[in-house]
């Protein structure tokens, strides 16, 4: 991950702010859900470029733990934007809901 934070360093920091954010978030937050849905898609896009940047310059077999780190890092931003994208809208009916039983 060293070699990340030194090549990638405002990737890195909008990651770490992407899992505190993930990890503090409550189910009732609707609007904190709609941010980190589309901060993690944005997030979930730059890391799958620099997925690619890196593997295009690596041979097969070559580094094979920071191919996985990569892999899970997109795979773990994917996730992160599936589960607020659901909280969100879970959120957003039940805003509706109420407002049609006043």
């Amino acid at each position: 991950m060293e070699e990340l934070k030194n090549q990638y360093p405002d990737d890195c920091i909008i990651l770490g702010n992407i899992i505190k954010r993930k990890n503090n978030l409550n189910e009732n937050d609707i609007v904190g859900a709609f941010r980190l849905m589309q901060d993690s898609l944005q997030a979930y896009f730059r890391w799958s470029v620099i997925r690619c940047e890196i593997r295009s310059n690596l041979k097969r077999g070559e580094r094979a733990e920071l191919k996985d780190l990569l892999e899970n890092i997109v795979k773990y931003l994917d996730e992160v934007h599936r589960d607020t994208r659901v909280l969100y809208k879970l959120g957003r009916e039940d805003l509706r809901n109420n407002r049609e039983e006043l």
